[in-house]
């Protein structure tokens, strides 16, 4: 029985799973086809399938009379899937927060742009019950900076500039723009905005001017990169060289095994095996061929016979 009328109110249509589509057809005038069929939920949707609740990034704006959270998407094409994500997004975080949400897509595309800026509404066609509308940043609304000064000033937005406009036919003045004010900034904060530009560019024409730039320029940060390449290259060139090794150590001593197998059966039956046999059997770090003279070994009439 039910513990309250908050509890009645709603599990009466859980014992008559019909009695909602009458009363939407008859009290509310919802048009509905004579035959609805209505399923009980899990209400605790923690114990769905566990689905991955996490926002690319998400900040906290405070403001002198409330705060507000924005959540910031990067959309790099459409999704449908992303947009049922982004409304339990917006729902969650109203909901722990209990303050005003911000929804901000950025897109690398005009064309995803448009499709992100579209509102995403979630109930019925005639009755919205949730509408999503983002703050979308796009090559439509993010300038394109080639301004030394302008992009001197303000770094990061010349990195979104970069970003956002990649397959932009401005996009070789934009970079070159970059590169020149990173510069003026400190060396080591200039070679990793480079780095990071570069994993941001994708593949294409983009990143191949971005990586002709770092290795014809010839700025402070662009030799703080070159520095930090080679000596990851020699750490990478020694990880290898361990792991190399450590194959080739396996190896060895699997051929060494082998070999003495060999010589051990030989012996056990009582074959005799002549010291140029014997060093061409230990020599050998071929695993195949000791392989084959082991499974041999058992039926040979001598050593001779085995080792050809």
């Amino acid at each position: 029985m039910p513990a309250s009328t908050h509890e009645a109110l709603h599990r009466i249509f859980q014992r008559d799973t019909d009695l909602l589509p009458r009363v939407l057809r008859n009290e509310l005038s919802m048009p509905l086809p004579d035959t609805v069929k209505v399923e009980i939920m899990n209400v605790d949707l923690t114990d769905l399938t566990p689905v991955p609740r996490w926002v690319d990034t998400l900040l906290k704006l405070h403001l002198p009379d409330k705060q507000i959270i924005a959540a910031i998407e990067a959309q790099t094409g459409r999704s449908e899937e992303k947009r049922r994500r982004w409304a339990r997004y917006l729902a969650h975080l109203h909901d722990t927060y209990q303050c005003d949400v911000l929804l901000i897509v950025t897109c690398p595309t005009a064309a995803t742009a448009c499709w992100a800026r579209e509102p995403y509404f979630v109930g019925l066609p005639q009755w919205h019950t949730m509408t999503i509308r983002p703050l979308v940043l796009g090559p439509d609304n993010i300038p394109v900076i080639t301004d030394p000064v302008e992009a001197a000033q303000d770094i990061h937005r010349a990195i979104l500039s970069a970003v956002v406009h990649a397959t932009s036919p401005s996009v070789d003045a934009i970079l070159s723009t970059l590169s020149d004010a990173l510069r003026d900034i400190d060396t080591r904060e200039a070679a990793d905005l480079a780095e990071f530009t570069e994993s941001g560019l994708g593949k294409g024409h983009a990143l191949d001017i971005w990586r002709t730039l770092m290795t014809t320029r010839t700025h402070p940060y662009v030799s703080e990169l070159r520095l930090k390449g080679r000596e990851e290259g020699r750490e990478e060139g020694r990880a290898e060289g361990l792991l190399e090794g450590e194959a080739k150590g396996e190896a060895k001593g699997e051929a060494k095994g082998e070999a003495k197998a060999v010589l051990l059966v030989l012996e056990g039956r009582g074959l005799p095996v002549t010291d140029e046999q014997r060093q061409r059997v230990t020599s050998c770090t071929d695993t195949g061929q000791l392989e084959g003279w082991l499974r041999r070994a058992a039926t040979a009439a001598s050593a001779d016979e085995l080792l050809g």
